[in-house]
């Protein structure tokens, strides 16, 4: 647990560490979805909607551990989609903007849209996101490693400031 009053102290000097990540992740985003960020908000919204109830009800306690049981297409069933008016709901995109992104994000081949218009990712987007997942993943732990370094620094006169 971190404690509060240590992030409080050192609350510039985390902001900009933290910053610079997230502006870099965003730069890479928005160019991966050649500039559409909201494109990229409703593919993750969709993702993680989808996977949420299977990671936290399946994958994350199992034995087997995750990527396998996706690569084994293991309990499937628990995999659930969603629709425009869900997402809109959790993004506050409004619903046809939303439309339209899905219509998008099918045409690139990363969503499918089922019967009843419900949402789901397309099992090959995690091999078109394979690379930039990596760097994603190394840049945050990167990122969670030089924020670590700026919390275990002595905390001098000037840095309560």
């Amino acid at each position: 647990m971190i404690d509060r009053e240590q992030l409080l102290q050192r609350r510039r000097e985390l902001s900009y560490v933290s910053g610079r990540f997230m502006t870099e992740h965003l730069i890479r985003v928005h160019q991966l979805f050649e500039g559409d960020l909201t494109a990229a908000i409703v593919l993750a919204t969709v993702a993680q909607h989808g996977v949420q109830r299977y990671y936290e009800e399946i994958a994350r306690d199992s034995a087997e551990g995750f990527d396998r049981l996706v690569a084994d297409g293991a309990h499937v069933d628990h995999l659930r989609p969603c629709n425009a008016l869900s997402v809109s709901h959790a993004t506050g995109i409004p619903r046809e903007t939303v439309r339209r992104k899905v219509r998008w994000l099918q045409r690139r081949g990363w969503l499918e849209i089922g019967l009843r218009g419900r949402l789901s990712v397309v099992p090959q987007m995690a091999d078109d996101f394979a690379e930039f997942d990596l760097e994603t993943i190394e840049r945050l732990h990167a990122c969670s490693v030089a924020m670590q370094r700026v919390l275990d620094a002595p905390t001098g006169p000037t840095a309560a400031a």
